[in-house]
């Protein structure tokens, strides 16, 4: 699970329900931080860190991070 203090726009996180996505904005909001995520199914969500409980996604390997 992701500190959601470092989350950060252009992560790849993987979230129970949803899916996998990129964050695409942060909003910290006491403590948690409320992320927007364009979801690759095409829905986009903005969800609360902590408790949505979020996993980064590590990048396949031959991709570069970006």
């Amino acid at each position: 699970m992701f500190d959601h203090k470092e989350i950060k726009k252009g992560d790849r996180v993987r979230h129970r329900l949803f899916g996998t996505g990129t964050v695409s904005d942060t909003l910290p909001l006491g403590d948690d931080t409320v992320v927007t995520i364009e979801f690759d199914s095409g829905s986009t969500k903005k969800l609360c860190a902590v408790i949505s409980a979020l996993e980064p996604v590590e990048p396949e390997s031959g991709q570069k991070e970006e």
